[in-house]
């Protein structure tokens, strides 16, 4: 796709089930499986959708999804589905691991960051072994000081080889990354988490992340039990949802495995969404 002055891309590192309760913390099951169809396990499908930015100089990716560092019982429990994986949907753009220039992980949780390293040989190693990798601050405190309720969706080998090899790089503020990518904080689901701003030729192309993980979340208090700080991503959601009603900004929605992007707008005093074909 076109977006102004640069090409953008989906992605996608296949797709994972996770427990419908959790992703939808406190909304009924009788309200969320009316949107997200449970299966024996109650378990719901997310895609592993990533971005690939493409300027004039850099090739910017966002996110890695869960790359392939799995235990037996891991990929039971996650049902990982790899029949399109990152690396392979690059390669059809003509995009090697070498050309990516740089990597923004939203945050540390190993379905956003676990295609960051890959085995070689043995040893786990920088997939992307030429790409500056950055992260908040905030999330790599808490990934590499996890308490006991963050622990499980926390690996250090999805960042440590890139620490190692001098590849991190640790932000502090909503940087621009190069002129039109823009890291914005949207802290909530976790305090580091951060989201991604494209702004081209009067255009903007918002990279939600796990603010809003699919279009199944978009009601306001539909927040994942999975929220460290779920007042936190009602406070933020608000805030950029009037941005993204106001400036008509194209949303995209990292985990939903039907509507990957939209335009929100306000009806009946609740958010809904146009959703947008990928081709358009």
């Amino acid at each position: 796709m076109k977006w102004g002055q640069f090409n953008v891309h989906l992605v996608s590192d296949g797709y994972l089930w996770l427990d419908g309760g959790a992703m939808f913390g406190v909304v009924p099951k009788t309200l969320w499986q009316r949107k997200s169809i449970p299966d024996e396990k109650n378990r719901i499908r997310l895609a592993l959708n990533c971005l690939l930015i493409q300027t004039p100089e850099k090739n910017i990716l966002v996110d890695t999804g869960c790359g392939f560092k799995y235990t037996d019982k891991e990929l039971e429990i996650y049902q990982l589905d790899h029949s399109t994986d990152l690396v392979q949907e690059l390669g059809k753009l003509e995009i090697a691991p070498g050309d990516i220039d740089i990597v923004i992980n939203t945050h540390y949780h190993f379905d956003h960051c676990g295609g960051n390293t890959r085995v070689k040989e043995g040893e786990i190693v920088p997939t992307f072994h030429n790409a500056i990798h950055l992260v908040r601050r905030e999330e790599y405190d808490e990934a590499t000081n996890p308490n006991p309720r963050t622990a499980a969706t926390y690996r250090s080998h999805n960042w440590e080889p890139v620490e190692k090899k001098g590849l991190l790089q640790i932000v502090d503020q909503e940087d621009q990354v190069v002129s039109g990518v823009t890291l914005v904080h949207t802290p909530g689901h976790t305090l580091g988490h951060q989201s991604v701003k494209l702004e081209s030729q009067g255009k903007t192309l918002f990279f939600i992340a796990d603010l809003c993980p699919t279009t199944a979340h978009i009601s306001l208090p539909w927040i994942m039990g999975f929220d460290l700080f779920p007042l936190t991503t009602l406070e933020v959601r608000e805030k950029i949802y009037r941005q993204a009603v106001d400036e008509k900004w194209l949303i995209m929605f990292e985990h939903d495995p039907d509507i990957p992007f939209g335009y929100l707008s306000r009806k009946d005093n609740k958010y809904v969404l146009d959703p947008v074909s990928w081709d358009e």
